[in-house]
């Protein structure tokens, strides 16, 4: 028997959890204080004077009533049907295709070239500066004084 190695790729699916925020308002209890007048009861006393009926007598004229017959013309109403042409609108709905655009998001690998930075080291020649001391003259302005005698 002999052994054999096989490697497959298989490509499984990544699971990706995005997170979303939502601010929800929760409704709250509020109390408010409310001013109520409650009615106060009172009892008055009142003096109404005593209500005396009397009767007068009025004479009123009496309405009778009489039927006297008469004969008036009434004129009859003959209706007569009359035919007009009313145009009629008719819908006709043609069923128009619409293009609609939907995105459909798809993981696309770009693959960039990585790029290395080596180091190396390398030693280099760096001249040195040497100082020596040097004597300098100097040169001093020294005022000259001037003695004048006055006779």
């Amino acid at each position: 028997p002999k052994v054999t190695v096989q490697e497959v790729v298989r490509q499984v699916p990544r699971v990706q959890i995005q997170e979303v925020i939502k601010h929800v308002e929760v409704p709250q209890i509020q109390y408010v204080e409310k001013v109520v007048e409650v009615p106060r009861i009172q009892e008055v006393i009142r003096h109404v004077p005593r209500i005396e009926t009397r009767e007068v007598i009025k004479e009123v004229p009496r309405v009778q009533v009489e039927t006297v017959e008469r004969i008036v013309e009434v004129p009859q109403v003959h209706t007569v049907d009359k035919y007009v042409e009313v145009p009629q609108i008719q819908e006709i709905v043609k069923h128009v295709p619409r293009v609609t655009v939907q995105e459909v998001p798809r993981e696309v690998l770009i693959h960039v070239p990585r790029v290395e930075v080596q180091t190396v080291e390398k030693i280099r020649h760096v001249p040195r500066v040497e100082y020596q001391d040097v004597q300098v003259e100097v040169i001093k302005h020294v005022p000259r004084v001037q003695q004048v005698v006055q006779e």
